[in-house]
């Protein structure tokens, strides 16, 4: 008799059971104005209007919690957070990227006469341009809807602007909320570049179900007050060449800044050590760690010993637009 062959591991297998799938949420029908406007969100633009009324409603008192203010609102959309804060401000120019949709949205609205409604890209024109365009001038609150892809470009231009608004509003990604008010342990490039000019506060988180259609991910309304004066003490023209800094320290967030600076400036590693130690910021510490206040002492202690690393640079210098792993306590230096 043959030896009895052994069966694979293969074939001892089990059969795989697909895993039950959750049911997905049902997508929230528009409103009546949107199905009435025959209005379709362009994907290329990033559009996800805000529907839920109640949202609406806590965005636009946080825009106006005394009645009366200017509001230049970026993104306008088919105005469900326009018409809401025209009904608490008292001038509201409203830019819209998309021609065909201010045009509706314009008419829509058109019984608040203190609303205007500007098609316009909102990178092309300085803040009191539009405002303006629109029949008002400072001082004034800015808010949007901000698309992932273009949140840090318009914050910024918003933060650098003269005269700048007193108050941004601002709907993101819940994760890039996070990244504006950074935290002890949890600065970002971001954070960094906008509590130079203000003081972030996340004010409430706005789940994907409010919005039709629903993105995929969660979102939050941050608030940013924009401070008298930047808050360094440093020349006006310098807050460029301090933020290379800041966007070198963050070039590798898995990286000790003290391997990072050696890297990007291409420093032997003993003075680099002491720069940090002179500048009382930890060898070990990673950019997250550190405040405003440390990145200014470091930058002036760069500019007196090696100024020339200050000015731009077109490589080793990233943006703030990647995950948030630098979150991660955990990870060890490379």
């Amino acid at each position: 008799m043959s030896p009895r062959k052994r069966s694979s591991v293969a074939s001892r297998r089990r059969p795989s059971v697909p895993k039950a799938k959750r049911p997905k949420p049902p997508i929230p029908d528009p409103p009546e104005y949107l199905r009435r406007l025959g209005v379709q969100p362009r994907k290329s633009l990033g559009q996800h209007f805000l529907i839920d009324q109640f949202i609406l409603a806590d965005i636009a008192r946080a825009c106006c919690p005394q009645g009366g203010e200017t509001v230049l609102e970026i993104g306008a959309g088919p105005g469900g957070l326009t018409e809401e804060l025209a009904r608490l401000a008292g001038r509201v120019v409203a830019v819209e990227l998309d021609e065909d949709l201010a045009a509706s949205t314009r008419e829509r609205l058109k019984e608040f006469e203190h609303l205007q409604i500007i098609a316009a890209d909102v990178m092309d024109y300085e803040p009191d341009e539009l405002l303006a365009e629109g029949g008002a001038e400072p001082p004034y609150t800015a808010c949007g809807n901000l698309p992932y892809y273009i949140t840090q470009p318009i914050v910024r231009r918003l933060l650098e602007a003269q005269p700048g608004p007193e108050r941004v509003v601002v709907l993101v990604q819940r994760e890039v909320a996070q990244r504006i008010v950074g935290g002890p342990g949890h600065e970002s490039l971001l954070s960094i570049s906008v509590k130079v000019y203000g003081a972030p506060k996340l004010l409430f988180e706005v789940p994907h179900t409010a919005f039709w259609p629903p993105p995929k991910v969660q979102s939050a309304v941050v608030a940013i007050e924009k401070l008298p004066a930047p808050a360094l003490d440093i020349p006006a023209e310098e807050i460029e060449p301090f933020l290379h800094l800041v966007r070198a320290g963050f070039a590798q967030p898995r990286k000790q800044l003290h391997n990072v600076l050696t890297d990007e400036f291409t420093l032997e590693r003993a003075p680099v050590l002491a720069l940090l130690a002179e500048a009382g910021i930890e060898a070990t510490a990673r950019a997250q760690h550190l405040q405003v206040e440390d990145w200014e002492r470091l930058y002036g202690l760069i500019k007196s010993r090696h100024p020339a690393l200050l000015e731009a640079r077109d490589a080793g210098v990233v943006e703030d637009d990647e995950p948030d792993d630098d979150f991660d306590e955990d990870l060890d230096d490379e």
